[in-house]
Order: C-alpha cells, then structure tokens, then sequence
C-alpha cells in the first residue's frame, strides 16, 4: 500500500493498534476459554449430582425419608454454587488485571505513535501545500 509505505510514523501507529488489539484478544480468548470451562464444570457435577440425588429419591419410602434426603441434598448443590462463583470471580478479577497491564503497557506507546503520525500527516500536507502555492502566493483553482 502505497500511502503507508509513503508515511512511517503512520505504519508505526497502525503496526502498534494491531498489536495493541491483538493482545487484547488474546487476553479475551483466555478468560472466554475459562469461563467456558468454569461452566462446563459446574453444569458436570449438576448432573451428577441431580443423577445421584434423584437415585436416592427413589429410594425412599416414606414421606419423611424424602424430606430428609432432599435437605441432604441442598449443601452440595450451594457448595457447588459457591466455589462455581469463587472460581468465576477469580478468573474475571484475573481478566480484569489482565486487560489493564494490556492498557497500560500499550497506551502510552499508542497516543506516541498517533501524535507522531498526526504530525507527519500536517508536515506532508504543508509541504504539498506549499508547493502548490503560485509565485503571487495564491493556490492555484482547482477544476
């Protein structure tokens, strides 16, 4: 591309977007990939656990017994609930510092690298502009 090729701080700044938006994908792709596997877990040991709860269920014989063994039922599944948010809270406090060291690691080269290229930018158009410029001083018409 011509006009990229013709400007460098203008490459610079694009190179330092994309590797800017690449590691913040990166960042994302990994807490997505964990929180898939933090519900893919939970959603396991529900099943297990509804699979387990219901055989016993069938076992009893008694309206007594079935109320006693659905509140034994009732701690597991909010111990499952609780580490399932423990876990999750990890890993979006984990995210959290993730894409902060991101932002602040490539922010401060990114606003260089844009003043820079904004710069060149007002330096090409001056100079194309004063070469446009006739021997009155006046910019010729355009057609």
């Amino acid at each position: 591309m011509p006009f990229i090729s013709d400007h460098p701080a203008l490459r610079t700044h694009l190179e330092s977007q994309v590797d800017f938006m690449n590691e913040f994908s990166q960042k994302a792709f990994d807490t997505l990939r964990q929180v898939s596997e933090i519900n893919l877990k939970l959603a396991r040991q529900t099943i297990e656990g509804t699979l387990h709860a219901n055989r016993e269920l069938m076992a009893c014989n008694d309206p007594a017994q079935l109320v006693q063994t659905v509140m034994k039922q009732l701690q597991p599944a909010n111990e499952r609930l609780r580490a399932y948010q423990q876990h999750m809270m990890s890993v979006l406090a984990g995210a959290k510092a993730d894409f902060t060291h991101v932002a602040e690691a490539r922010l401060p080269e990114a606003s260089r690298s844009a003043s820079a290229a904004a710069d060149e930018m007002v330096r090409h158009a001056a100079a194309a502009s004063s070469s446009h410029q006739t021997p009155g001083g006046d910019t010729p018409p355009y057609h």
